[in-house]
């Protein structure tokens, strides 16, 4: 647990200031129910309620990270960053100097299993790694992907970008137009049916 811990430390002084960001409390929580966990039952019981007090006001980020027998798996140098609305379900492997960013789920999906990401992989906000998939040692998973399959090692998922299509292309648009006479005038919403 102490070895992770100073991983995570470092992982996350990289401004000096480890100590003020929650990110950091919510993995070194997580951590102190992992080594309670491993503990003979006699010792477990009162830490294990220590744990779930702790747990308590992270509840406020809705983080999702459990401990204990069915609790994910992370190794050491995790960060987590902006926390908030992370579900890491359980039994999901993360590996080392891994980084995850705002309302991102890691969990069950169509395939059998839970995810197991590689280490130094890079999950930006929004994405889902779903199922019993596989994703690759330095890897990226970019913002609102969805990825379903396994990923090699050190690839890039990107969602499909936006694109940017002229109004006359666009029968809504162009209807609008028709009606208000111009596209440079507010579009009134469509009479209802």
């Amino acid at each position: 647990m102490f070895e992770n811990l100073r991983r995570d430390i470092a992982r996350n002084s990289h401004d000096g200031r480890w100590f003020t960001n929650p990110g950091f409390w919510i993995v070194a929580v997580y951590r102190f129910g992992m080594w309670a966990h491993s503990l003979p039952a006699v010792f477990r019981a009162p830490l294990w309620v220590l744990y779930r007090l702790f747990r308590l006001p992270f509840f406020f980020y809705h983080v999702q990270l459990w401990a204990g027998r069915g609790g994910a798996r992370i190794g050491p140098g995790l960060r987590l960053i902006h926390p908030t609305n992370v579900m890491i379900g359980g039994n999901v492997e993360i590996g080392e100097d891994c980084l995850i960013f705002h309302d991102v789920t890691l969990g069950t999906g169509q395939t059998p299993g839970t995810p197991k990401i590689g280490n130094h992989v890079d999950i930006y906000p929004g994405a889902r790694v779903l199922g019993g998939i596989a994703v690759g040692d330095r890897s990226m998973v970019g913002a609102n992907c969805v990825v379903t399959r396994d990923m090699p090692p050190e690839s890039i998922i990107l969602a499909a970008p936006g694109r940017v299509m002229p109004r006359a292309l666009s029968p809504v648009a162009r209807g609008a137009d028709q009606k208000t006479g111009g596209a440079n005038e507010p579009l009134q919403p469509a009479p209802p049916p």
